[in-house]
């Protein structure tokens, strides 16, 4: 009687455990699949970046000024440069609403410059400068290596010429990224004696070249330094005996914002 009893007991106990089994196994497939799920989503949307985000442009500027030691503002004794005191020049109202970017490079020359602008690394404040100053060329021309006058007159001639090429090349660059702007280019002064007959001839040379490719360009001014210096070296020559001194930038900042306005 007691076999009869227990085998339907036994049968029953593992039908119900058998149900559980399955049950407890459908379960944890659906909550791993649940699991699953929020694992692969979230990254993904942590990783997504809007599209205003990556077009906001780094500290957007009035006033750009690009090239070499001059532009820098080297040998300033208070540390303006042409920039600063050029907004000094201004009424106050005007100074205030402008703002002023510098990424001159002391040494730079114009193949350095050149290709600066193509690297794209600052198109961003290109392209929100109401003005852009340049100073170059005064390092391709003084590192000229020659042994004669023949050799210098081959010399000078080839960096002029790349120097036409590269000066050519930025404003293009410049214009393609910002076609209103006004620009504005520092012509070169002879920082040696005016005895030495030979650097006049090749500095008023580089000069009427340079400014031949200003005048292509209706919102490009030429602001010369030759006549401004010439006569006045040990007024507006630093230290250096080369680079101006504060008195030196303040005259070129006033040509520039005379010339301008």
């Amino acid at each position: 009687m007691y076999k009869k009893v227990i085998w339907p007991l036994l049968f029953v106990g593992a039908l119900a455990l058998s149900i559980l089994f399955v049950s407890g196994f459908v379960a944890s497939i659906v909550i791993s699949r649940s699991e699953e799920n929020v694992y692969t989503e979230d990254p993904m949307q942590d990783s997504i970046t809007t599209p205003e985000e990556d077009l906001i442009p780094a500290d957007p500027s009035d006033i750009l000024i690009l090239g070499d030691s001059i532009g820098f503002g080297f040998g300033d004794e208070e540390n303006l440069g042409i920039g600063e005191r050029y907004l000094n020049l201004m009424t106050d109202e005007d100074a205030d609403e402008k703002t002023l970017t510098n990424i001159s490079v002391p040494g730079y020359d114009s193949n350095q410059l050149a290709a600066l602008i193509e690297s794209g690394e600052h198109n961003s404040s290109i392209k929100s400068a109401q003005l852009i100053i340049i100073s170059i060329g005064g390092n391709d021309l003084n590192r000229l290596e020659y042994e004669d006058n023949l050799t210098l007159t081959l010399a000078f001639e080839e960096a002029l010429n790349t120097y036409k090429e590269n000066l050519d090349f930025t404003v293009r660059e410049i214009r393609s990224i910002n076609p209103d702007a006004q620009l504005a280019l520092i012509g070169l002064y002879n920082p040696y004696s005016q005895e030495e007959l030979q650097n006049t001839r090749l500095v008023l040379k580089w000069n009427y070249e340079t400014r031949l490719i200003v005048a292509s360009d209706i919102n490009f001014a030429y602001i010369p330094t030759y006549e401004l210096f010439q006569y006045h070296l040990n007024d507006y020559l630093s230290l250096d005996e080369f680079h101006p001194n504060s008195a030196g930038y303040q005259i070129i900042a006033e040509a520039l914002y005379r010339i301008l306005n």
